[in-house]
């Protein structure tokens, strides 16, 4: 379909455009109308959960909302990626909100926030990241072309910002998009994302793409609010010019709620507000499609002179920001549960925490994982032995460091017996208690089936909550070896 509409310029360019334009066009304004998807390619999970009502009168919509999935202690840079569980949960507030989703990688989370956007009716532009190893880009395009095969993925955006940060060449990443378009299953329009000084720099890249999406962020340039709008719209016009055959779509921008200044942008709730009602109010009068950045707050964005962790219109926890409530739909009650959740193994070790093992001869290899499961198989004619998560890797008291978890009230387990009756103990501890067994623990005996655990933290005697080391550990004693499965540890704040 893109091979043969290419040999004719103004046809290619018209067959773009309305194949685009069929795609987006419904979120294009701020006050967009309801649609419903296609049916999915994929298996899809129950969607009974997300009750969201619509937004009520005066709350906006949006044509497109970023979203990086990260709840709190979440690393993606470290592979701690949230469960499909939190990202269907999640998914109920997007889908109050928008009707599109970008997201930026083909791996981790990547195909359960598809099967959860399908689930929700919520289309995604799906991203390819792309850096400086050919290897992880191989992954990458490899991921995004199986995606594509879904009919939620609406669009592919080969790269973000890959020309502003210098990690490709032009030449390079008009190979990746030729690739990704050369093996792509269905007619998905193709795009890359970058900065609008990129784009006039590179403007060959057009001929690749069936659209462009620009990142425009008056913050970056140190304009001040009272001028933010004014300059995006000077930046956006620049770009129509450059390329006016080429349907503009904005893939960024936004204004942080807190951090330190940036020249003339200082960040702040009033600011960020102020942003997002005049950017939608000049994107709706000028028919302009978008990717609002972004959806929740991160944080694990450390590193971006400050302001990494305040772009989200919500919270780390869910609630939306107090400044934007008069305009934003209440989060979903899904979303609330999921994100009051510190979260310390679910699918994997959360980022920051250590998993280790110990019996009373020494013995470390007793456990596997299977499938998002920890299998415990206590060896026999031991004494004792534990399964420990730690702040860090351990080391003695003295020199421990801990997290201060005193704001949950309980710990959370699923646990699941090879037998029924099999007892366990389970534990915390604080990073100056002594590693001798005298320790609190509270002992639950399971079933073969599925339980979910809560223990009251108040039952931990004399542990300091404000500087917990052992997370969580489950002790056996005996020489009769046990099996034990056990999944999603987490801090509950009730």
């Amino acid at each position: 379909m893109f091979d043969s509409t290419r040999k004719h310029p103004l046809l290619a360019t018209m067959a773009t455009r309305a194949l685009v334009l069929s795609i987006l066009l419904v979120g294009c304004s701020a006050q967009a109308p309801r649609t419903s998807l296609p049916p999915s390619t994929s298996p899809s999970q129950d969607s009974a959960s997300c009750t969201q009502p619509q937004p009520a009168p005066g709350k906006l919509s949006l044509a497109g909302l970023a979203y990086g999935p990260s709840h709190t202690g979440q690393d993606p840079a470290s592979g701690a990626f949230p469960s499909s569980e939190e990202i269907r949960a999640d998914m109920c507030t997007l889908a109050s909100l928008t009707h599109y989703i970008r997201t930026y990688t083909s791996t981790g989370s990547a195909d359960a926030i598809v099967q959860a956007a399908a689930v929700a009716h919520v289309f995604v532009a799906s991203g390819i990241e792309l850096g400086r190893d050919p290897v992880v880009n191989a992954r990458e395009m490899t991921g995004g072309e199986r995606l594509a095969l879904n009919r939620a993925v609406r669009a592919i955006i080969v790269g973000n910002e890959v020309l502003q940060r210098g990690d490709l060449s032009e030449a390079q990443l008009r190979s990746d998009i030729e690739q990704v378009r050369a093996k792509l299953g269905r007619a998905v329009p193709v795009t890359m994302a970058d900065t609008y000084t990129q784009w006039i720099r590179h403007p060959d890249l057009a001929n690749d793409v069936d659209f462009i999406t620009v990142n425009i962020y008056p913050f970056w340039q140190g304009i001040s609010i009272d001028s933010a709008i004014r300059f995006l719209d000077q930046v956006y016009t620049e770009v129509q010019k450059t390329f006016p055959h080429k349907l503009i779509v904005i893939g960024e921008t936004g204004w942080p709620s807190a951090g330190p200044p940036y020249r003339a942008a200082v960040p702040s709730a009033a600011s960020q507000g102020r942003y997002l009602r005049e950017f939608l109010n000049w994107a709706q009068a000028r028919g302009v499609l978008y990717f609002y950045f972004d959806a929740f707050d991160e944080d694990w964005k450390v590193d971006e002179e400050g302001v990494g962790t305040h772009w989200g219109l919500y919270q780390q926890n869910g609630q939306v920001k107090p400044a934007l409530s008069d305009l934003l739909p209440s989060p979903a009650p899904a979303t609330l549960l999921q994100r009051s959740y510190r979260d310390v193994y679910v699918g994997g070790v959360e980022t920051g925490f250590v998993l280790g093992m110990d019996s009373s001869e020494h013995l470390h290899q007793w456990l596997t994982s299977n499938d998002g499961m920890l299998v415990l198989t206590y060896p026999a004619n031991q004494q004792w032995g534990a399964m420990f998560i730690t702040v860090g890797p351990p080391v003695p008291p003295g020199h421990r460091p801990s997290l201060d978890l005193s704001a949950y009230r309980s710990l959370v387990v699923d646990l699941r017996g090879a037998v029924d009756g099999q007892c366990v103990r389970i534990g915390i501890k604080g990073k100056d208690q002594p590693d001798n067994g005298s320790e609190v623990t509270v002992q639950r005996c399971l079933t073969t089936q599925w339980s979910t655990i809560t223990l009251p933290l108040n039952a931990f005697t004399g542990v300091d909550l404000t500087h917990l080391y052992i997370v969580f550990e489950v002790l056996f004693q005996g020489s009769s070896g046990a099996t034990l499965d056990m999944r999603n540890i987490r801090y509950s704040p009730t």
